[in-house]
């Protein structure tokens, strides 16, 4: 039993000094983080630098890569663990690690909430504040892992991207928010751009009806409730509300991270057909990083990774134009901007 103590304080010593580590950088790095484009994923040198930048995005990659093998370890544990369990024809273990969802309290959250909207509203939202318990130590260790970190740039990028895109469709524009859960992003720059004299309809479609619930409120909160329209459904297997809405722009983040390539492509081609002559889409892909076996066996949260290159050729293949991939700073999500 003393031995075991002994480990998880030496842990918990580990994990602390990272996260000191993580706020020294921090403070040192207040400079403009650069976003990457790419224009065509076949060649390395089409590799340029954006003049987007923003003080808001994060990159704090050492602390994390020094803290991966003890994150390679936990998921040989839990690898294992699960192996065993189902071995022994039991369902899957309550805790994974107690170095994760055994004494975080929002690792547990995120855990029991993977892959949906509540998750990302816990990571988009972390609230930062240094909790020197057990738990709120392994807390904020993870919240500002590299994929959480990758995953508040992906959200600001977002907003960027749709500040710079939608203007080019004149003092009213048509916007369709796919698989949105709460909608926070699009919410916040349809209530941004209001303030402006710029007005967007949108329609947020989600097969989740807590996720529109919580948008309904987001858009009443800011006085653009009259500008939107949530429907409840699965779009892979029905699409005439977007086809009678006519978007000039879609967005959908985290859709394609769950779906086969036949399946994105047919499902990116019947977006092409509903929108507008010029419309655009942004969306967006995970890709490959060292801590993706982490988040598949620790966090139960298991996706399909791709490169830029693979989803340009999805995109392709759905007879979109001119795309272009834009890379957050920690180059672990990739933002598709097409043309029709």
């Amino acid at each position: 039993m003393m031995k075991i103590f002994c480990q998880q304080k030496i842990a918990l010593i580990i994990i602390y000094s990272i996260i000191s580590i993580n706020k020294i950088i921090a403070v040192k790095k207040e400079s403009h983080k650069k976003i990457s484009i790419i224009n065509n994923p076949h060649k390395v040198a089409m590799l340029t630098e954006s003049p987007i930048k923003c003080l808001g995005y994060e990159c704090y990659r050492w602390p994390y890569y020094l803290s991966l093998p003890l994150m390679w370890l936990l998921t040989f544990y839990v690898m294992n663990k699960k192996k065993a369990y189902k071995l022994l024809g039991l369902s899957g273990p309550k805790t994974n690690t107690l170095f994760f969802d055994g004494l975080g309290k929002s690792c547990r959250k995120v855990k029991d909430y993977a892959a949906s909207w509540k998750a990302m509203d816990i990571i988009y939202n972390h609230p930062f504040k240094m909790n020197l318990s057990v738990g709120g130590i392994l807390d904020e260790f993870y919240w500002r892992s590299q994929n959480c970190q990758a995953l508040r740039n992906r959200y600001k990028l977002v907003k960027h991207l749709l500040k710079n895109t939608t203007p080019k469709f004149g003092k009213e524009i048509r916007l369709a928010s796919l698989a949105c859960g709460g909608g926070q992003a699009i919410l916040e720059t349809i209530a941004e751009f209001k303030s402006e004299g710029i007005i967007i309809k949108a329609i947020l479609i989600d097969i989740n009806g807590e996720a529109l619930k919580r948008a309904e409120k987001t858009a009443e909160k800011y006085g653009i409730k009259d500008q939107i329209e949530t429907f409840k459904a699965d779009l892979s297997k029905e699409n005439s509300v977007l086809k009678d809405f006519k978007p000039q722009i879609v967005e959908m983040l985290g859709f394609l991270d769950y779906v086969e390539d036949n399946q994105a492509i047919s499902f990116l081609k019947n977006i092409n057909d509903s929108l507008d002559e010029k419309g655009v889409i942004i969306t967006c892909n995970i890709n490959p990083n060292p801590e993706q076996y982490f988040i598949k066996w620790v966090i139960n949260w298991p996706m399909v990774y791709r490169k830029p290159s693979q989803l340009i050729d999805i995109a392709k293949s759905a007879n979109f134009k001119d795309c272009k991939i834009i890379l957050e700073p920690l180059k672990i999500h990739g933002l598709l901007v097409a043309k029709k």
